[in-house]
C-alpha cells in the first residue's frame, strides 16, 4: 500500500498538535485527524464483454452469434463502469486474441474513463519464447526488445492508448514456465514500462501436479519459486470461499491464509510488492454458490482489505459459457452470457463504491498485520493462522473481543497513528450479527467509516462497541 501523500501527512499533523501548538485544556474536545487521500482502489474482473451476443444450446454449447452494434457495445462498457469496475478484461471468446476486438475494447474503455488489459496471441508466444530467441542467439535481448515494442505498436501509438492498462500473458502457470516468464517480464518492461505484464497464479489449493508441472511441490515452494524469477511488482492469485447447496453454506477453510502466505512472502522479500486477487461473483461447479446478498460481496472484499489487498477482482463480470470444458457455470454472474444484469450487479456495485469511499482514509495508512478474536472458528479460518508472523499484537488496541468471529487488519498512518479495518468474519449466509468490542489507550474518539459513511463516537473508558451486521467491515481510527 502506498505511504500517506506528502499533502495528507501536513494536513493529519496540524489536526493533530492544534493550530497554535498550545497544550489543550482539560476536558476539551480533542482535535480530529483529518484523512483525504484522492487514491483511488483499483477494481478489475474477469471475462468482461465480447462484440458478439452468443446463443446457446441447454447443454451450453454456442449455436450462434451475431456481432454487437457500436452502440451496443458501449452500453456495455458504461455498465462496466457503473458497477465500479476500473480495469475491464475481455470477453470470453477474445481473452486469449482479441484481434479486432481489442481497438474497440480500448476505444470503449476510454470514453467511459476506465482503463483496459487486453490478449493478443502474437505478442504472448513472442513473450514465452523471448529466453530461448535470445539464449539460442537468434536474437539479442535489444532486438527481442525492439520486436516487442512493435508488436504493441497499433495499440500504444492508437489514439486509445492511455486505456491500455497491460496484457495477458498467462492464467495459473506451474512453476516450470517460471523461468521463460521471468525473462519474458524482463524485456516487456524494457519496452513497455508502464504497462502491466499480467499473470495470475494458482491459489493454495492447487494440487502439487498443477503448482510444479512435471515436478510435484508445495505451494510455499511455488510462491518462492515466483518470487525469485519473476521481478514484477504485483502477485495476483486467485481463491473463492463461498461454498453451498442452497441448503448448507461454508468458507472454505484456507480463505484467510492464502492472503497470509503471500504477505508473509512478500515481507520477507521487502520490495513491497502489491497483492492482487480474485473474489466470488458467480456459482460454479459442485461447490461454489452464487452471491445471494451484498453481503456476500463485502464479506469477501473487506476481507481482502484487512490483509492490505490493493486489488479486488471479480469473477466473473459476465457469465461463461455453461460449460467450457473444465467445469460448469451458473448464468448469475454480474451479467448473464447473454450480458443482462442481474442482482449480483447490484451487491457488487454496492461493495465497490463503498470500498472506494472508504479509500480516503484506507490509502493513507499501510498494512502491518491482523488481530484475530476468534470465538468458534467453525470456518477453520483462523486455525489455519496459528504462528503466522502476520497475527500481531496492537500498540494502542489493548482489547479486542467479539460475540462472533471477527478480525481487524491493522494499519499506521505516517504520524505513527493506528487504524483497523474490522471485518465480521462469519458466513454472510448465516446472518450473525456481532458486537466488537475495542479497547484503545489514551484514546476518548474513534473514527468509523461505514460504508463509506464516517461518524465520530465518544469512548466509554476508552472503549469501542460496534454493532455489525452480516458482511459488514468498518474502518476504526481511534485518536
Amino acid at each position: 500500500m502506498k505511504k500517506i501523500i506528502a499533502m495528507v501527512a501536513a494536513v493529519t499533523t496540524f489536526a493533530l498538535v492544534g493550530a497554535t501548538g498550545c497544550k489543550k485544556k482539560e476536558g476539551a474536545e480533542p482535535e480530529k485527524p483529518v484523512y483525504q487521500s484522492t487514491e483511488t482502489y483499483d477494481i478489475g474482473m474477469w471475462v468482461g464483454v465480447s462484440d458478439k451476443i452468443c446463443e446457446y444450446d441447454e447443454e451450453g454449447h454456442k449455436i450462434s452469434s451475431r456481432m454487437m452494434s457500436d452502440d451496443e457495445f458501449l452500453e456495455k462498457y458504461r455498465d462496466i463502469a457503473a458497477a465500479g469496475i476500473t480495469i475491464a478484461f475481455p470477453g470470453y471468446d477474445v481473452m486469449i486474441d482479441g484481434g479486432s476486438y481489442n481497438l474497440k475494447a480500448l476505444k470503449a474503455a476510454k470514453e467511459v474513463g476506465i482503463r483496459h488489459i487486453i490478449g493478443d496471441a502474437e505478442l504472448r508466444t513472442y513473450l514465452l519464447g523471448a529466453k530461448t530467441l535470445v539464449d539460442s542467439e537468434v536474437k539479442t535481448e535489444d532486438e527481442v526488445v525492439e520486436d516487442i515494442r512493435n508488436l504493441i505498436s497499433k495499440y500504444t501509438e492508437s489514439e486509445y492508448a492511455d486505456a491500455l492498462y497491460g496484457f495477458m500473458v498467462r492464467d495459473e502457470p506451474s512453476a516450470d514456465l517460471f523461468d521463460s516468464l521471468g525473462y519474458a517480464e524482463k524485456v516487456f518492461k524494457k519496452a513497455a514500462p508502464d504497462l502491466m505484464f499480467y499473470v495470475n497464479l494458482f491459489p493454495v489449493i492447487a494440487g502439487g501436479q498443477q503448482l510444479g508441472g512435471g515436478s510435484p511441490i508445495k505451494y510455499d515452494a511455488y510462491l518462492s519459486r515466483w518470487i525469485s524469477s519473476v521481478k514484477n511488482d504485483y502477485i495476483s492469485y486467485d481463491h473463492y470461499p463461498l461454498y453451498g447447496d442452497g441448503v448448507k453454506t461454508s468458507i472454505e477453510e484456507s480463505f484467510l491464509y492464502n492472503m497470509d502466505v503471500i504477505q508473509t512472502k512478500i515481507r520477507e522479500e521487502g520490495k513491497n510488492r502489491k497483492l492482487w486477487t480474485f473474489l466470488q461473483s458467480i456459482q460454479f461447479g459442485g461447490k461454489n454458490r452464487a452471491l445471494e446478498s451484498k453481503a456476500d460481496a463485502a464479506f469477501q472484499a473487506y476481507s481482502f482489505l484487512a490483509y492490505g489487498g490493493d486489488c479486488i477482482q471479480w469473477f466473473c463480470y459476465a457469465a461463461p459459457p455453461e460449460n467450457d470444458g473444465a467445469t460448469h457455470f451458473g448464468n448469475n454472474s454480474l451479467v448473464t452470457r447473454e450480458y443482462e444484469k442481474t442482482p449480483t450487479y447490484d451487491y457488487v456495485s454496492a461493495v465497490n463504491a463503498d470500498v472506494q469511499a472508504m479509500m480516503k482514509y484506507y490509502k493513507c495508512f499501510d498494512w502491518k498485520g491482523v488481530m484475530l478474536s476468534s470465538v468458534y472458528d467453525d470456518t477453520g479460518n483462523f486455525g489455519m493462522l496459528e504462528g503466522s508472523e502476520n497475527v500481531i499484537s496492537s500498540a494502542k488496541a489493548k482489547g479486542f473481543e467479539s460475540t462472533e468471529d471477527a478480525f481487524a487488519g491493522v494499519f499506521e498512518d505516517a504520524n505513527g497513528r493506528e487504524g483497523y479495518l474490522v471485518v465480521n468474519f462469519t458466513d454472510p449466509a448465516l446472518k450473525r450479527k456481532n458486537t466488537v468490542t475495542m479497547t484503545f489507550e489514551g484514546a476518548t474518539r474513534a473514527i468509523v467509516v461505514r460504508g463509506g459513511e464516517e461518524t465520530v463516537e465518544k469512548l466509554d473508558g476508552g472503549k469501542l462497541v460496534l454493532e455489525m451486521s452480516e458482511g459488514d467491515g468498518f474502518f476504526v481510527i481511534p485518536y
